[in-house]
């Protein structure tokens, strides 16, 4: 995983930006998810299916069968929510490139995750005497219910997402309409795409200012505008500040950060984005005129090399002038 997916990561497990996100995409802004409800869910699941693979490491059997080894599999974000006595998982999974495989891959973490419900419950079942041979046999009794689970891809890449959508996007139907397409069961996955238009002003927290920002990521002048004409940007928390270096590509700000720091009157520390980019733009402009310059005093001493070069005086003579190497003249002299 890259810098920037640890570092969003970081950022959106914060619980009250975690409920905000899922409030925004799943429910337009209404708070139905709600922060001090939330908690850590065990992110890690076991397992792998198919046989093994020529490079894939493998257990042997008493039988001599071969079969692919157990590995980790871990979810970006995952919490539990418990609200009027209702369990349910929520999770992200933060995608920086395209993947042709992501409704495949959401749907497989979360059939993992019913996966290792079933198991939690046949482990505590096995604790109880069962009295239904069937309850007995499966395992899990008529009333056992599952946690129904619920999973975001939110995407941050800078390309556009060209990728499926849906698990029927990545099926070959056939060209004949022969009914199947339309008994197939989709699976639909819940993509929130960065770099696609959205009502930003739904976000309660700095969620929406981060999302906002984002969509400059290529357009600095656009970036500039933006801070100095929203307030917003005056006082964000020191989280967003980090991810925003991160996301944005700036990493001087983070560095610089404590020449943007102020204390409200609550002694917390807040920064000021738009000073922060205000200094960057205005340094960007320093580094590109000094560049121009030397770029000019460049041109100009090659021009007096190749007239001196023309009147045919010698190298000594035109280093000393020019205040140049033997490598410069050559250089020159092969335009002559």
């Amino acid at each position: 995983m890259g810098k920037i997916s640890n570092s969003i990561n970081r950022y959106l497990s914060d619980n009250r930006r975690f409920a905000d996100l899922f409030n925004v995409i799943c429910f337009q802004g209404a708070t139905v998810v709600r922060a001090e409800e939330l908690s850590e869910s065990t992110q890690v699941y076991y397992g792998i299916t198919g046989t093994a693979g020529k490079n894939q490491s493998v257990r042997q059997t008493g039988r001599g069968e071969r079969y692919p080894e157990r590995r980790n599999r871990t979810r970006d974000i995952c919490k539990q929510l418990k609200s009027g006595g209702t369990l349910r998982i929520l999770a992200v999974e933060n995608q920086e490139k395209v993947d042709y495989t992501m409704p495949y891959r959401c749907m497989e973490y979360d059939v993992m995750e019913y996966g290792k419900q079933i198991d939690n419950l046949r482990n505590k079942n096995r604790q109880e005497s069962q009295k239904n041979i069937i309850e007995k046999i499966g395992g899990i009794k008529k009333t056992d219910r599952l946690a129904p689970v619920y999973t975001i891809c939110l995407y941050h890449g800078v390309e556009a997402w060209n990728g499926p959508r849906t698990l029927s996007d990545m099926m070959d139907f056939g060209d004949k309409d022969d009914g199947f397409r339309k008994i197939f069961k989709d699976y639909p996955m819940q993509l929130y795409c960065l770099n696609e238009a959205h009502d930003l002003h739904l976000f309660h927290t700095e969620v929406g200012i981060l999302f906002q920002a984002l969509q400059y990521r290529r357009d600095r002048t656009g970036l500039k505008k933006l801070m100095e004409q929203d307030g917003r940007y005056k006082s964000i928390d020191v989280d967003t500040l980090e991810i925003m270096s991160v996301m944005l590509e700036l990493p001087s700000i983070w560095k610089n950060r404590k020449k943007y720091m102020e204390k409200d009157e609550e002694d917390k520390e807040e920064y000021d984005m738009c000073q922060a980019i205000r200094e960057w733009a205005e340094e960007e402009r320093s580094i590109g005129r000094a560049e121009g310059q030397q770029t000019g005093f460049m041109e100009s001493r090659r021009i007096i090399v190749r007239n001196m070069l023309l009147r045919g005086m010698v190298d000594a003579d035109i280093m000393a002038i020019a205040e140049c190497d033997q490598e410069f003249i050559d250089k020159v002299r092969e335009t002559v």
